[in-house]
């Protein structure tokens, strides 16, 4: 449950965090991002701050902006595409991932315009939508004019990619071996693949990769199963047999949903595969 104190105090420190970016020429935007600028974070939240930068930054740079400031630093990492800083500050942890601006716009070329379903790509499209900037207004304002609509080749592509579910013979194989840990699982993919169809069934782009802040990811897609959050809460307590009936259940009805709001998706052979069942 998101606190009140939690978020001002945070969105204060983000303030005080993005100062020493936005002075460098360098750094075309930062953008607080995460539950803080979602209304969302509590008392346990981290700050998570993205800058995008003209040219790769150094290393000498990207000390002195947090040892400069006499934050205490907590990891640096780097790969091919993102140089990830951790550091805190009053005590809070900030986790601010530095981009090129380049690299951005390469990420929203392959979600927009080749339906690449990588779900990095989608979590720092729903930060330029969901954030807040706090330095380059008109950098992030552009961006967020590309990403103003939801193409229908990456709904098609989500949705595949989502209803490609564990089937119910193998559900019930697991049942009936008592194999518990495989079959939570395997219950547990089903469920983030049926979020991630009913996401790109909304036209809605998805926010986290496993579906954190699940109530309020709920609260972004209008077309979804009956009381499907409370559903899906139920389901990880219960016994095998009935969660297997449920996850089978909350699959039927997503596949409705996506015959009466995408008929140009073929349902038919994904019902199949879910019911296959091979002869003994």
């Amino acid at each position: 449950m998101s606190n009140p104190s939690a978020i001002e105090r945070r969105r204060a420190i983000a303030g005080r965090a993005a100062q020493p970016y936005a002075d460098n020429p360098a750094v075309a935007a930062v953008l607080l991002a995460g539950p803080v600028a979602r209304g969302l974070a509590d008392a346990f939240s981290d700050i998570e701050l993205d800058i995008y930068w003209r040219r790769p930054p150094s290393d000498e740079e990207r000390i002195a902006t947090v040892e400069g400031a006499g934050w205490e630093r907590v990891y640096a990492e780097e790969d091919e595409h993102e140089w990830a800083d951790g550091y805190r500050i009053d005590g809070v942890k900030v986790d601010a991932g530095n981009f090129l601006t380049s690299t951005i716009d390469e990420y929203l070329t392959a979600a927009l315009e080749h339906a690449d379903t990588e779900p990095e790509l989608q979590v720092r499209i729903t930060a330029l939508l969901q954030g807040q900037p706090l330095h380059g207004v008109r950098l992030i304002g552009a961006w967020r004019d590309r990403c103003a609509t939801y193409p229908p080749s990456l709904a098609m592509a989500m949705v595949a990619k989502g209803l490609a579910l564990r089937p119910r013979e193998r559900l019930d194989m697991l049942v009936a071996r008592g194999d518990v840990l495989l079959l939570h699982r395997d219950l547990v993919d089903n469920l983030q693949g049926l979020l991630d169809a009913l996401f790109g069934l909304n036209r809605v782009f998805t926010p986290h990769p496993f579906h954190k802040w699940l109530e309020w990811e709920a609260s972004l897609i209008a077309h979804k199963p009956d009381d499907l959050t409370r559903r899906i809460r139920r389901l990880l307590t219960a016994t095998p047999r009935d969660a297997v009936d449920e996850v089978c259940a909350l699959a039927e009805e997503t596949f409705d949903l996506v015959a009466a709001h995408l008929p140009e998706f073929r349902i038919a052979p994904v019902r199949q595969a879910l019911a296959f069942r091979r002869t003994t």
